[in-house]
């Protein structure tokens, strides 16, 4: 009996060793835990609102010479590249402008190298004082008029020429038809639409907003932009207008996208932040943030070194990977900077507690 009551007590007071030894095993373990001070930081002060986005080269490919149309080599939702030929007319006519143009032009240089000739030979014997003043002042008068001829001449073949170019319509940079005007057969004079496209090169976003914050965006020239697809888009350019619109009291924002930006098109509801100035919040690391269904939380090392999951309320998270915490911290609180290594050590506690 006395044996037995020796043996309870050797393993009553291993069991309390072991108690007295396991925590000190899991500070020590909390104390390896990569961890990060809470602190306050400077934050954007942000107002969003809701912008539809457009392209900056979308325009209407007109007519400039008159003919009939002979080729359409593209229609609606076509990509055309840069340079392609996208109308042709029957040029038949303006060809045989440009060669009256040829001969006459050929014709003034003729008669004007002639007269050239007369003009010097007269020039010489002017000087030897055997012509008259009128005869050569005649003589350089009719020099004068044949360069003259020969330069309208010049003219009026560059122009023949251009109006033959012109029947031949190229598309000025790449992008999409949207729209087309005229049919195969038709008669287009100049000014005649024939197509209408828009590029995907160079998009922007165009945002109506409060007047009572065009001074501050207009200060501060920086804006957000969320695509659909939860991406972030950092504007290349801001363009705030003078002037507000009398009836509903906005001033319209024009948001410059870089260019490539392939995530977006024309014609999308987008939403657009816009910074207004700066705020103080308290803010953490985003991996140091835990999501477990619709908790959020990090791991918190309280003032006794206790470790334990705490529930917060975040914010936006910032271009430097910070997430903004609105409630459950406090500046100056350590929080893990792993929070998969913080459970396992949690868990490992509360198994060693029972």
């Amino acid at each position: 009996m006395k044996r037995a009551r020796i043996h309870f007590s050797l393993i009553s007071a291993l069991l309390i060793g072991t108690a007295i030894i396991m925590p000190a095993q899991v500070q020590a373990k909390i104390s390896d835990l990569k961890t990060v001070k809470v602190k306050t930081v400077k934050l954007d002060n942000l107002r969003r609102f809701e912008g539809s986005i457009e392209a900056v080269n979308k325009s209407t490919v007109s007519a400039q010479t008159s003919g009939r149309i002979k080729s359409i080599n593209f229609d609606v939702d076509d990509y055309v590249k840069a340079g392609e030929t996208i109308v042709t007319f029957y040029d038949a006519e303006h060809k045989s402008r440009v060669v009256q143009a040829q001969s006459a032009l050929a014709s003034a240089t003729a008669q004007r190298i002639s007269v050239e000739q007369t003009f010097k030979r007269t020039q010489k014997l002017y000087k030897k004082g055997t012509v008259s003043l009128a005869s050569f002042d005649s003589a350089k008068s009719n020099y004068d008029s044949a360069k003259a001829r020969e330069e309208s001449a010049k003219a009026a073949l560059k122009q023949a020429q251009e109006q033959l170019g012109y029947t031949v319509v190229k598309a000025p940079y790449s992008g999409f038809v949207v729209e087309r005007h005229v049919q195969l057969g038709e008669i287009a004079n100049p000014g005649k639409p024939l197509m209408t496209g828009f590029s995907l090169e160079k998009l922007r976003v165009k945002a109506e907003i409060p007047q009572q914050y065009a001074l501050a965006i207009r200060k501060t020239n920086k804006a957000i932009i969320y695509a659909p697809n939860d991406q972030t888009i950092t504007s290349s350019s801001l363009t705030v207008f003078p002037f507000a619109d009398p009836k509903s009291n906005t001033v319209t924002v024009r948001i410059g996208l870089p260019d490539g930006t392939r995530s977006v098109f024309p014609g999308m509801l987008v939403k657009t932040a816009f910074k207004v100035g700066e705020r103080s919040s308290l803010s953490i690391p985003q991996q140091a943030v835990v999501r477990r269904g619709e908790l959020t939380g990090a791991y918190i090392i309280d003032a006794s070194g206790n470790l334990r999951l705490q529930q917060i309320v975040t914010g936006r998270l910032d271009d430097n990977g910070m997430v903004e915490v609105f409630s459950g911290l406090k500046e100056g609180d350590t929080i893990a900077l792993n929070p998969l290594n913080a459970a396992i050590e949690l868990k490992s506690e509360v198994a060693n507690e029972k």
